[in-house]
């Protein structure tokens, strides 16, 4: 029975630790909020390929329209607002394709669907 009860409790802390599904727009201050919602539109546009992850998605990203450098401060910035999100950016050596994947616990997956649109635009 006293395990039981430790365990439930270890779960509901360590449930409690975790950021919720939504995207805190508080955690920027004007400037930055500002800067965030520009590069994430140009991250949005960039995209030329999109690869379905089992926990989340992958994004090809064309250099051209949006460089390593804007990438990495759009990660930087959108991990204030989302920590949930697991990113990882792959450079490509000899072909240069840039990719992104944004990915995480449970529910992430469903959350990026939402948030970047993805039914619609795969419906277009």
């Amino acid at each position: 029975m006293k395990i039981l009860i430790v365990l439930s409790l270890v779960l509901t802390s360590a449930l409690a630790d975790q950021a919720p599904f939504a995207c805190n727009l508080k955690a920027f201050q004007p400037q930055e909020r500002a800067e965030w919602r520009g590069l994430l539109d140009r991250m949005k546009s960039a995209v030329v390929t999109l690869r379905e992850l089992n926990n989340g998605y992958a994004f090809r990203i064309d250099p051209a329209r949006m460089p390593l450098k804007e990438l990495a401060a759009w990660v930087d910035l959108e991990r204030k607002c989302c920590p949930f999100f697991d990113f990882q950016i792959d450079l490509h050596g000899e072909d240069g394709t840039l990719w992104i994947s944004l990915q995480g616990r449970e529910g992430v997956k469903e959350f990026i669907d939402q948030d970047f649109q993805l039914r619609k635009k795969a419906a277009k």
